[in-house]
């Protein structure tokens, strides 16, 4: 974020381009000449953003009206702003001025850490603006740079990120005064985590389940929200490899973990109300000899055991003994995040994430959430043919269930794990994408963090 610089103020820069946010044409009046104004009453019958003048003198018109929130950040992001602006908001909402600076920040966002030879675009803008202030503006950058955390943690490589590196940036949020707690193998061991063991099994680093909470005075809920994140830093999957290209991207692997560290290191910044835990299981799922087969048995936190078929259904193991663990926080509701089926992402493609659950009512309102933060989901039945597969011969559970419908198989999974009001979200389709699109930018997308953040706002009224 070095490279942007947003504040709020009274004066317009007279050496700055111009962005106009309006509603009316007639708005525009005073701040254009005669001529710009029949030009610009030309065009915009027919264009939403008109553009004209050069470098220094560059001129964005773009019309509000009957415009969704949406429309404003893919502008933001697909207008590549370079220089000094001056953003006029004239008769816009304050709604969809936030939206335009979000697509902004989200839009300027590069994992540049290991170019040699790299430079980037200096922006800088001067928002004009009754009803913009300077905490909101601070809020927003505020989540931003969270989503950004998400993004690079996805970004980096295994060989960079490993579990005690990754633990290193985890524990850096206790300056936020967030609380962490870091379990490793012998703790684990100790709670009977087979799960979380289980899948370590084949890595040569120890596992670790990470507890983050943020409990500040005054806090809204009587009961904590808990959300659990996914957090496999690479997956070969196991001794069941995967082939072909399928392996490439396993890095985003831990896509999960990354969205509720960042949302919660987000409730901090912003000190939000709200009394939050964060659980994320942290391993590789890798092959050294040692690792888990098929036909194994092991044995849950929760006592239940589970016949293992497939050794890349792994991450339903590790979120399994995170579940059962939260039952000791008597939580409100639990939401759990994770880059965990192919067959969310055939179902979704890069577009939005596969959501189920027991609890309707939040599901609904994570539906309204994300028709605002535009991090689109769908929800999955849960029939209950599915959770018949997953009976086992010689255990409680397998881990596989059928060969169709894996995406509410590896649900009903959970299901098993879970005695409270629980959301399951699958992130494997907009958690890592192959090209940039809008201010969404190739690899790690930070997918969750908004609508996490927003839907926690929405439900407890801090809007």
């Amino acid at each position: 974020m070095q490279n942007m610089k947003i504040i709020v103020s009274k004066k317009e820069n007279k050496s700055a381009g111009k962005i106009f946010l309006y509603s009316d044409i007639k708005s525009l009046r005073s701040k254009c000449t005669k001529e710009e104004y029949q030009f610009l009453k030309n065009e915009s019958s027919s264009n939403d953003v008109v553009e004209f003048g050069n470098y220094d003198t560059r001129k964005v018109i773009i019309s509000s009206k009957k415009k969704a929130v949406e429309f404003f950040r893919k502008t933001a992001a697909n207008l590549n702003l370079q220089g000094d602006f001056d953003l006029l908001c004239l008769d816009v909402s304050k709604t969809k001025a936030i939206a335009f600076l979000e697509g902004v920040l989200l839009n300027n966002y590069s994992f540049l850490k290991y170019k040699t030879d790299c430079n980037l675009d200096f922006v800088s803008i001067n928002v004009i603006s009754t009803e913009i202030k300077s905490t909101d503006l601070a809020q927003l950058e505020n989540v931003i740079e969270s989503v950004n955390s998400a993004r690079d943690w996805v970004n980096e490589p295994v060989n960079q990120l490993t579990t005690d590196n990754y633990l290193s940036q985890i524990k850096q949020l206790s300056k936020t005064g967030v609380e962490v707690d870091i379990f490793r193998k012998s703790k684990l061991e100790s709670l009977n985590m087979g799960g979380i063991l289980g899948v370590n099994k084949g890595s040569n680093e120890e596992p670790a389940l990470a507890k983050l909470e943020w409990k500040p005075k005054g806090y809204h809920n009587d009961k904590p929200i808990v959300l659990i994140g996914k957090g496999i830093l690479f997956d070969t999957g196991g001794i069941n490899i995967k082939t072909g290209n399928f392996m490439t991207d396993m890095k985003a692997d831990m896509g999960g973990s990354a969205t509720v560290v960042a949302t919660i290191k987000a409730i901090a910044k912003n000190k939000l109300p709200l009394h939050v835990i964060v659980l994320t299981p942290i391993t590789e799922n890798r092959i050294n000899g040692n690792e888990l087969v098929p036909g194994d048995v092991i044995t849950m936190h929760n006592g239940k055991t589970v016949e293992v078929l497939n050794t890349d259904a792994e991450g339903r193991l590790v979120l399994a003994d995170a579940l059962s663990f939260a039952k000791k926080f008597n939580p409100e509701l639990v939401i759990d995040v994770a880059t965990l089926t192919g067959s969310a992402f055939r179902l979704t493609g890069h577009n939005g994430a596969v959501v189920m659950g027991t609890s309707d009512k939040n599901i609904h309102q994570l539906k309204k959430s994300s028709a605002t933060t535009f991090e689109r989901i769908i929800e999955l039945p849960m029939w209950e043919e599915f959770e018949d597969t997953l009976k086992s011969n010689v255990a409680d559970l397998n881990n596989l269930g059928s060969g169709e419908g894996q995406a509410v198989c590896a649900g009903f999974f959970l299901k098993n794990f879970v005695d409270y009001p629980w959301i399951h979200l699958d992130i494997a389709g907009p958690a890592f994408i192959p090209s940039d699109k809008d201010y969404h930018k190739k690899g790690g997308t930070g997918f969750g963090v908004r609508l996490l953040y927003q839907f926690l706002k929405d439900k407890f009224d801090l809007n």
